[in-house]
């Protein structure tokens, strides 16, 4: 059979429209899994110093040391509930930085607004001067816990300062506490402002203690570091 003209340029163009609209299709597909896997990431939080009753008393210089953080809890993505047996991790929210570091600096601001009359400073800040006194943190829970109430366990020290580092020899302060807030409405922003509360009322019974340390003698009060750029000890 002889085709004509018309029909010959038809047959032609079948294959090259065929090819064009594959080339569209794929097109597509790959702009539709570019989007899908460039969608916004982690939300961030942060704590945040809540204020306390400022009270006078207490050492001159004191130190927030980096507190230990259960194994558990010590990763960027929030963990937001912990029944005793299970650990729920959120798929979107995230710390905006350590938890360790957020929790010594946050402490730190907290007890320096209960301490008017002492500089605080975290571990690690270009500080030049010793403490007099350090406080530390052991965590073991941060998040809500299984009766739903959120909650802070954690071991409290409270200790003096000798050559540069803390005293065991002597006395002090250490006490294992769980404070708790009542559940919240759910999402991660409500946990969050409640841990900060809490960790305002760990600041409370440090600075309590704090108060209670005898005064530092003037003549073996730390003098500040001659040297440009000194950092304290850790």
């Amino acid at each position: 059979m002889t085709l004509s003209p018309s029909s010959r340029r038809l047959q032609a163009a079948l294959p090259r429209r065929s090819l064009l609209l594959g080339a569209a299709g794929l097109g597509v597909m790959a702009t539709t899994l570019t989007a899908c896997s460039s969608g916004a990431g982690p939300t961030l939080y942060t704590l945040s110093v809540v204020p306390g009753q400022p009270a006078p008393g207490g050492p001159r210089f004191v130190e927030v040391r980096q507190p230990t953080i259960a194994s558990g809890l010590d990763r960027d993505r929030i963990v937001t509930a912990d029944s005793g047996y299970k650990l729920t991790v959120s798929a979107n929210d995230a710390w905006g930085d350590s938890l360790a570091g957020q929790i010594s600096r946050t402490l730190a601001g907290d007890l320096a607004q209960r301490l008017p009359g002492t500089s605080v400073f975290a571990e690690n800040d270009a500080v030049s001067t010793e403490p007099q006194a350090y406080v530390e943190l052991s965590v073991t829970r941060f998040s809500a816990g299984p009766s739903g109430a959120v909650q802070i366990e954690a071991a409290l020290s409270v200790k003096g300062a000798q050559a540069g580092a803390p005293d065991t020899s002597g006395q002090f302060y250490m006490q294992r506490v769980l404070v708790q807030a009542p559940a919240v409405s759910s999402g991660t922003m409500a946990m969050v402002e409640a841990l900060s509360q809490l960790l305002g009322q760990l600041a409370d019974q440090a600075a309590a203690q704090l108060r209670m340390m005898p005064p530092v003698p003037p003549e073996s009060s730390p003098a500040p570091a001659s040297a440009a750029g000194s950092h304290h000890r850790k």
